[in-house]
């Protein structure tokens, strides 16, 4: 449920939220205690985030067989049934939904390895968590294809790669072609000719990467 609010204060610490809503037995049968807040600044869609949003939508329908408005209704109906946010239009929809809803699509090719015409990188709204989603589905961050685990943290030598504790160690998710360009040119040339860097492993990526966490 979204309930329309405003910011009556903020101290430079918290923000002091009202927001009328008149269904206490709603809060009370439920016994909610919790809320999440997303802030609106007005902004709406850009002509950039509805490009990448229909290219990628039109990926996965010619991928699916879909139509690309049957798709459209069905990704927006899956997104909204998820995140539970209000209908929208991609006309004039704000910008951190427009973002939201790209990510989750982007996440979508990645999950049930959807080929593109471009690559997802330059597409993504939030380098940070589609680098991790790429890690999260074993999926190269740079062209798609079936990844390998890369540590861009030096390990050391000697060091069993089997042994050592994964957990907060920095990584990429690269296929055998990146991963070895890495290796050749070195960690900083790629990262910064690819525009990409590594991400801190937490317990679910080592659980899904199968190391130790």
């Amino acid at each position: 449920m979204n309930i329309a609010g405003y910011i009556y204060e903020y101290d430079n610490e918290t923000l002091t939220i009202i927001a009328p809503f008149s269904d206490g037995y709603l809060l009370d049968k439920r016994q909610i205690t919790g809320c999440e807040i997303r802030l609106d600044d007005g902004r709406r869609i850009s002509a950039d985030q509805r490009k990448k949003i229909y290219a990628t939508m039109r990926d996965i329908a010619d991928y699916t067989g879909y139509s690309p408005d049957e798709y459209k209704a069905i990704a927006k109906y899956n997104f909204i049934a998820k995140t539970g946010c209000d209908y929208f239009s991609l006309s004039d929809v704000d910008m951190t939904t427009a973002n939201e809803f790209l990510s989750y699509i982007i996440e979508f090719c990645l999950e049930w390895d959807i080929p593109t015409q471009d690559s997802l990188l330059g597409r993504s709204p939030d380098t940070s968590r589609y680098l991790y989603a790429c890690l999260a589905n074993k999926r190269c961050c740079i062209c798609g294809k079936k990844s390998e685990l890369h540590h861009s943290d030096n390990i050391g030598t000697g060091r069993n790669r089997k042994e050592i504790m994964h957990s907060g160690m920095r990584a990429e998710a690269l296929c055998r072609i990146h991963h070895t360009e890495c290796h050749t040119i070195g960690q900083q040339t790629f990262d910064g000719k690819h525009h990409i860097y590594g991400i801190k492993l937490d317990d679910y990526l080592c659980k899904i990467l199968k190391v130790r966490g």
